[in-house]
């Protein structure tokens, strides 16, 4: 407060406010026409520059200042989402913690990115401000490689073994299905050497790391395949030449054992054990009935 030359007190403006108060009544009296193309961002900068100060004052200059520029034009009214094929916009808008007068002005566009990368899916993100009120997100999302199963548990996990989420059992079903503990962080090798056998690798289904040491390989027809802890790929290359010797792979089997380097063994499904053990009957009448008729 100042006194006035005839001793009343009258209302004196901080100095740093006299020439944006100026202004704005030079605009009001018709003194200035501001361009229609520069009002929104002029009035704003006017406005603006009173709330900092006040708010300087007050000790509450981030909501003065937002508060004012988004009552001028500079509110986020559109978020423009690019590269979320898994992430929702219900979950982008949510960490964003967008509301109905946050300003693009006062946004801070770091914090609004660290948020972001929270979200399961979120690999990279870059927001961007396009003024006067658009918010720009750009995702890269993760890119899911196997569903892991561990116990009754299915989740997505990238290549190097790092959970995404849980597997909800729709979409992926291209993906393989890796089985066990430690079997996320070693699948990408083992499948990375199967690719190598494209006659194998075609009619794999699933992947089995047994006791984190070695894996038993599950083809699309039921059929085990039993590698050893050591050398896998010799076992895979014998396996190979029997099944172009033999197509034992197409057979109705349950299981190929590998784990000896000297010795295969086969087992049959129940059905198949069955009709084997059938017909070894039928032959033994066969032969006994041959004998007797032989006497």
């Amino acid at each position: 407060m100042a006194m006035g030359r005839d001793g009343e007190d009258r209302f004196v403006l901080p100095r740093l406010l006299r020439r944006p108060v100026r202004l704005f009544e030079k605009i009001f009296a018709g003194e200035i026409v501001i361009p229609r193309h520069i009002e929104r961002y002029g009035l704003a900068a006017i406005f603006g520059s009173t709330a900092l100060y006040g708010s300087l004052v007050g000790g509450q200059i981030g909501g003065a200042v937002a508060e004012v520029t988004a009552a001028f034009g500079f509110k986020v009214s559109e978020v423009e989402i690019t590269g979320h094929d898994h992430t929702s916009e219900v979950a982008v808008f949510e960490a964003l913690g967008l509301t109905g007068m946050t300003s693009l002005v006062t946004m801070n566009a770091k914090q609004a990115q660290d948020a972001l990368r929270q979200l399961p899916w979120v690999e990279t993100v870059s927001v961007r401000k396009v003024y006067p009120d658009t918010l720009a997100v750009n995702l890269q999302e993760k890119r899911a490689f196997a569903i892991w199963q561990t116990g009754t548990t299915l989740s997505l996990i990238e290549a190097d073994g790092t959970v995404i989420g849980a597997y909800t059992g729709s979409g992926f079903n291209s993906l393989p299905l890796v089985v066990g503990p430690g079997a996320a962080s070693s699948a990408s090798v083992f499948m990375e050497m199967i690719a190598g056998y494209p006659e194998l690798a075609t009619r794999v289904k699933a992947l089995i790391h047994v006791g984190e040491r070695r894996w038993d390989v599950r083809l699309a027809n039921g059929v085990t395949v039993k590698l050893p802890a050591g050398a896998p790929e010799r076992a895979i290359e014998r396996l190979l030449a029997m099944d172009a010797e033999t197509e034992v792979l197409s057979r109705d089997i349950a299981s190929i054992d590998l784990r000896l380097e000297d010795r295969t063994t086969v087992a049959l499904t129940e059905n198949a054990a069955m009709r084997r053990e059938a017909a070894l009957d039928a032959r033994e009448k066969a032969l006994r009935a041959k004998a007797r008729s032989s006497i």
